[in-house]
C-alpha cells in the first residue's frame, strides 16, 4: 500500500504564520525603517566644540575649524584659495613640525567654500598635550609671513580663474554671483594679512573632537577658547541688483541664467529648501526639448544662492520668455513630486547613515554651523515636520521673476 502524505504544515500552522507575518509588516511599517546605532554626539556649553566617540577606533582626531565667509564671487574664491597655499607653506615649516612632533600628531589641511580645516590626528595618549599645543599652534600661524610672493601667487590663480571662465556657463554664474556680496574698495593683496590673522584668531575657531576619551580632550580644549554664545544670524543682502545683464557674445549657442539669494545653512528655511532643489531636479525635463536646465544651489555659512542654467534649442532671451518656463515648473512640482521627494532623501540619508564613519563625517558641519547635536538621528523627523506648504512657498520664492535676476550670454553671429 502507498504511504499518506502528510502536509508538512496544516492549515491552521499556515493561518497563523501568516497573521504573524502580517502583523509584523504593520509594526515595522508603523516604526519606521529608521534602525541606526547613531553616535552620541555632545558640546560644551557656551564653547564652540562638539565631540563624539566612535567605537573601534584609536586616534584621537580634533578638527580645527575657521570661518572664511562664502566664497560665492571670483574675489573671495581667490582669496581662500591663497590662503589656502599660504597655509600649506606653513603646515610644512620646521616651526609645524616641531611643534606636533613630541605629540606624534599630523597636520592636514581641507579647504569647503566658507571654512578651512585643519585635521590634527595623534594617538590617545597625547591628549594632554592637547592644551599646550593648540595655543603654540594658533601662534604659529598668525606669525607666519602671509605676504612675501603673494602677488605672483595671486596672480596665476587668477589667470588660473580666468581661463575657467572662458565657458559661457562658468562666464555666467560668475556675473551672477559677483553680485551677491559688495566689494571692497581695497585690493584683496593689502587686506589680505589682516584678514588671514583674523581667520586663524581663536575668536574665530570652532572645534570638532573624536576618537577614544573624546569627552576629555574637548573639556581640556574648551580652556583655551573664549566662550561664545548665540548670536542672532543677520540675513542675507545682495551687494547690488540689475535685474537682467547681457554679457559679451561666446561659442555658437545661447545660454541664460535665472538666480537669486538665499539665506544660509543656518537658516530655518534650509529643510524646506532642500526638499524643494530636490524636487526641481525632478521635474527640470518638463522643458525639454525646447530648453534643457542645470539646477545650481550653495547653502552656505550666512548666505547661498539658487540659480538655473538655461540653454537648448530655445533658451528664454528675456525675463518675458522666463515666466512661461518657471509657471510650468512650479505646475509641474506638485505636492506628489514633493512626498516623493521627501520620502527618497530620508531613504538615501538613513542608508548612508548607517555606519558611524559616515556620521562622524558630518561632525564637521554640525560644529561649524552649530547645528543641534541630535541632528542627524532627528533628521528625518526635521523632514517629516517640513510641510508640503513650506517647500511650495520656498519654490515659489526661487521661481518668482521679480526675486530673480536674469544673466544671458549670446552666440557669436556666424
Amino acid at each position: 500500500m502507498a504511504d499518506t502524505y502528510k502536509p508538512m504544515f496544516n492549515r491552521t500552522y499556515l493561518k497563523v504564520m501568516l497573521w504573524i507575518v502580517a502583523i509584523a509588516i504593520v509594526f515595522l511599517s508603523a516604526s519606521g525603517r529608521d534602525t541606526n546605532n547613531y553616535l552620541n554626539i555632545e558640546t560644551i556649553e557656551n564653547k564652540p566644540i562638539y565631540f563624539a566617540e566612535p567605537d573601534d577606533t584609536e586616534t584621537l582626531s580634533v578638527q580645527l575649524i575657521f570661518g572664511l565667509g562664502p566664497a560665492l564671487n571670483d574675489e573671495q574664491k581667490l582669496l581662500h584659495k591663497l590662503l589656502s597655499q599660504r597655509l600649506q607653506q606653513v603646515l610644512n615649516s620646521n616651526t609645524v613640525n616641531n611643534l606636533v612632533a613630541p605629540a606624534k600628531a599630523s597636520l592636514q589641511q581641507s579647504l569647503q567654500d566658507d571654512r578651512i580645516t585643519l585635521l590634527l590626528s595623534t594617538e590617545a595618549e597625547g591628549t594632554n598635550q592637547l592644551s599646550q599645543l593648540l595655543p603654540q599652534l594658533l601662534q604659529a600661524l598668525n606669525h607666519s609671513d602671509m605676504t612675501t610672493g603673494t602677488e605672483a601667487e595671486w596672480n596665476r590663480l587668477k589667470a588660473e580663474l580666468y581661463l575657467e571662465n572662458q565657458t559661457a556657463e562658468n562666464r555666467l554664474l560668475s556675473a551672477f554671483t559677483d553680485t551677491l556680496s559688495d566689494k571692497s574698495s581695497v585690493h584683496p593683496l593689502q587686506r589680505f594679512p589682516t584678514w588671514a590673522r583674523n581667520v586663524f584668531s581663536n575668536h574665530n575657531l570652532t572645534l570638532a573632537v573624536s576618537g577614544p576619551d573624546a569627552a576629555t580632550a574637548a573639556r581640556l580644549l574648551a580652556e583655551e577658547l573664549p566662550s561664545r554664545g548665540l548670536t542672532e544670524q543677520p540675513l542675507s543682502t545682495s551687494a547690488s541688483f540689475q535685474q537682467r545683464q547681457t554679457l559679451p557674445a561666446i561659442g555658437n549657442e545661447a545660454y541664460a541664467l535665472a538666480g537669486l539669494s538665499l539665506p544660509g545653512r543656518q537658516s530655518d528655511s534650509f529643510m524646506a529648501q532642500l526638499i524643494a532643489v530636490k524636487s526641481l531636479q525632478q521635474t527640470l525635463t518638463t522643458l525639454q526639448p525646447d530648453v534643457s536646465t542645470r539646477l545650481l544651489w550653495k547653502s552656505l555659512d550666512q548666505q547661498g544662492y539658487f540659480a538655473l542654467l538655461l540653454y537648448g534649442q530655445r533658451p528664454p532671451a528675456d525675463i518675458s520668455a522666463l515666466t512661461p518656463l518657471n509657471r510650468r515648473l512650479l505646475n509641474a512640482t506638485d505636492i506628489n513630486v514633493i512626498s516623493a521627494t521627501r520620502e527618497n532623501i530620508k531613504e538615501n540619508f538613513l542608508e548612508r547613515m548607517s555606519e558611524q564613519q559616515a556620521q562622524l563625517g558630518l561632525l564637521n558641519t554640525l560644529a561649524f554651523y552649530r547645528l543641534p547635536t541630535d541632528y542627524i538621528s532627528g533628521f528625518a523627523d526635521r523632514l517629516a515636520d517640513t510641510s508640503d506648504e513650506a517647500v511650495q512657498e520656498q519654490l515659489q520664492t526661487m521661481l518668482n521673476i521679480n526675486n530673480q535676476q536674469f544673466f544671458i550670454c549670446p552666440p557669436v553671429n556666424v
